[in-house]
């Protein structure tokens, strides 16, 4: 099997930071790609590069840092976070030559690591690498048409902005998008893949990372936050079925997030009269990944309700690909109480909301968008909405309302 690079979008952002930061952090999850990045894109491939999984580099590392950082100006440390302690090194050599440039790569989010974010204060751009996005499987760049939505709330030449993938969608979200499934063509290749990356995870990064005294409550909880996935975190709920105290579970759920495989969306709130949902909504980081912990070895057997909830998992990971970029954060909307209000995602980008609506079905029509118009009428920074379908064909529904297929993301 032949396997040619594809560009990842991030990569210009961290070419940028170069110009003005000493020290990079690229963090995700296991198999995102980081290594390869790191020696496919300009200039990094040409830089010294060193992995803290080689164990004599590691306990060189620890022992003797200086060594490690004196071998190049410009260095990349891959599996960094094997080494707290090795950021004060750092931290030193970039005080002393604010001209070097130090790349640190690894599965864990080093910004939510404590001792490695303090030691690296005000000297360090966090980046984090998700799965491919559908546009960088496509090779093509995010597309102008969401630039032009995001910052001035409208579509231009909507009929032409749209050229079918003809992927099909429910295979697509079955086999998700870590690069090495994206090669895979065989729905039992995926499933086997998909539970190696499980094993591996649980017997390798999550014990680097945290003290979990039984593995076996650790997957049962991963796979009863699958079974949620997209869906507002009731931790209660979760401890309860899992088995956990409220303590043990939250502290897995940071484990989680600090390891980049599952992330929270929280509620927007800003300028809005009515009572809204506190609680964020928990969101698997990979389809594919989901759709295997929670138990489905064949597409064909994944329920439309829980299809749904992959699209929307997919649509949120081509979100975050795209406001990375372009800027923007992403956020959910729910009210509470009585007859509720709920818009799958919102976009806030300086004073504008872009407000997304995910539907399963391939037709979309004037009710779906319900949500989207209580929104505009309750919030004056509303620009435009977006509803991501399963359909073939661009629509606008509204003045400032459109509609798109999935794989436009």
């Amino acid at each position: 099997m032949t396997y040619r690079y594809k560009h990842r979008w991030i990569a210009e952002k961290m070419r940028d930071a170069l110009e003005f930061s000493p020290v990079i952090v690229l963090s995700g999850a296991r198999q995102t790609g980081k290594s390869t990045l790191l020696q496919n894109e300009e200039p990094f491939r040409g830089w010294h590069y060193v992995t803290f999984d080689d164990l004599d580099t590691l306990s060189i590392a620890e022992k003797r840092p200086d060594e490690i950082l004196n071998i190049s100006k410009n260095i990349i440390i891959d599996e960094a976070q094997r080494s707290p302690f090795f950021m004060y090194a750092v931290k030193r050599a970039v005080d002393k030559d604010k001209s070097r440039r130090i790349i640190l790569s690894g599965s864990a989010n080093m910004l939510l690591m404590k001792r490695v974010s303090e030691s690296l204060a005000g000297r360090a751009v966090y980046f984090n690498l998700m799965p491919f996005s559908f546009g960088e499987i496509m090779e093509r760049g995010p597309g102008r048409w969401f630039k032009s939505l995001l910052n001035e709330g409208k579509i231009s030449r909507i009929q032409d902005t749209y050229i079918t993938s003809n992927m099909n969608l429910r295979f697509s979200l079955f086999r998700g998008f870590f690069p090495p499934t994206a090669l895979l063509k065989k729905e039992d290749h995926i499933a086997m893949w998909l539970k190696a990356y499980v094993k591996t995870y649980l017997e390798k990064d999550l014990r680097e990372i945290s003290a979990v005294s039984y593995l076996p409550d650790f997957k049962r909880m991963m796979e009863l936050l699958a079974l949620r996935n997209a869906s507002i975190l009731k931790q209660s709920e979760v401890a309860r079925d899992a088995g956990l105290s409220q303590a043990t579970l939250g502290r897995y759920i940071n484990t989680l997030e600090t390891t980049n495989l599952f992330m929270k969306v929280k509620p927007y709130s800003k300028n809005i009269s009515v009572r809204l949902i506190k609680s964020p909504r928990i969101f698997c980081i990979d389809t594919g990944l989901t759709a295997s912990l929670a138990g489905y070895s064949a597409s064909e057997n994944i329920p439309a309700t829980f299809m749904g909830a992959l699209l929307e998992s997919y649509v949120l990971l081509n979100l975050i690909a795209m406001t990375s970029l372009l800027g923007g954060e992403v956020f959910f909307f729910r009210t509470q109480g009585g007859k509720e209000k709920e818009v799958d995602f919102v976009i806030e980008k300086e004073n504008r909301l872009v407000a997304v609506e995910v539907k399963l079905s391939d037709t979309v029509s004037a009710g779906d968008i319900n949500s989207l118009l209580f929104l505009k009428d309750i919030n004056s920074r509303f620009a435009a909405g977006l509803v991501v379908y399963a359909g073939k064909e661009v629509k606008q529904l509204s003045s400032n309302i459109f509609a798109v297929p999935w794989d436009m993301l």
